[in-house]
């Protein structure tokens, strides 16, 4: 799901009007039926997949279409080559894949940092050593959203005192533990928190369902972890999507793509996020690097 920020009076809205190109793409890609092919061809569609890169480290999401079936490309070993605006190499990165839905289809994800904005390109080079470059990519300045070492927002999110679970998430199988606090709560807590922002019944993408149930799988195991879901949409029984209204907190996180999931360390200060789909070994690497 995208949303538009209008500047004039800070409020955000769903989309109602086409969305960019590279948008329409991962569209596309998100309702193709999954596959596996044992190679890559050169002209696949190459789709960086990740909206919010900035100056600095980021998380880096890479999916593929074959060009013959427009199946997304799954398991494939690859690395990840970075081509900066002037076209110089600026480095290479491993690269790892993860469901996006499970058994269903996924990408590559790894971590690089970019050391000027501008357009830039990534390559992947498979096991066989063929490279294939996608189109350009934006980089920029600063982050929109929230970034690691931001501070995060003390946003207020529905709790279990604001009545149902069925009033505030549209999560048809969901854990009261992530409806105790607010976000404010949880960021203030002095504890480390995970913040996850989605919206499982309305995701265009249908990652956003995986993203949470991903946070439900690891909780367990980190009980000093303060858990809050944030349901994108303040009113969940609008009659038609175009009369869904998003929280708050999506303007004071500058969310303009969902679900975002954010990991806060104990003084407040986001550590790690992730856009779009994770998997648990990666919530795990983060959470793991945690104090407190």
């Amino acid at each position: 799901m995208r949303f538009a920020y209008l500047a004039s009076n800070g409020r955000f809205w769903t989309m109602r009007f086409p969305v960019s190109f590279l948008a329409s793409l991962l569209v596309a890609a998100s309702v193709c039926n999954g596959g596996s092919t044992d190679s890559l061809a050169k002209d696949a569609l190459v789709i960086v997949v990740s909206s919010d890169l900035a100056i600095g480290r980021n998380r880096v999401a890479v999916g593929a279409l074959t060009d013959a079936n427009e199946s997304l490309v799954t398991d494939i070993p690859v690395s990840f080559e970075f081509f900066r605006p002037d076209g110089t190499p600026a480095g290479a990165a491993p690269a790892r894949f993860i469901w996006a839905i499970p058994d269903v289809r996924g990408l590559w994800v790894s971590e690089f940092t970019f050391d000027d904005h501008g357009g830039w390109t990534v390559g992947i080079r498979t096991e066989d050593g063929q490279l294939v470059r996608s189109a350009p990519f934006s980089v920029s300045s600063q982050a929109t959203t929230i970034a690691v070492g931001g501070a995060a927002p003390s946003s207020y999110s529905k709790t279990l005192v604001d009545g149902p679970l069925s009033e505030i998430t549209s999560d048809v199988d969901p854990d009261e533990s992530f409806y105790q606090k607010t976000v404010s709560e949880a960021v203030n807590s002095g504890n480390p928190s995970v913040i996850i922002f989605s919206t499982p019944a309305f995701c265009t993408s249908a990652t956003c369902g995986p993203v949470l149930d991903v946070a439900k799988h690891v909780k367990d195991s980190y009980t000093h972890i303060e858990w809050v879901h944030v349901e994108v949409f303040d009113n969940l029984h609008a009659a038609t999507r175009e009369e869904l209204v998003p929280v708050a907190a999506v303007g004071e996180w500058r969310l303009a793509t969902e679900p975002w999931v954010f990991v806060v360390g104990a003084d407040g200060i986001v550590t790690d996020r992730f856009e779009g789909a994770m998997d648990e070994a990666e919530l795990r690497t983060a959470l793991d690097g945690l104090a407190g």
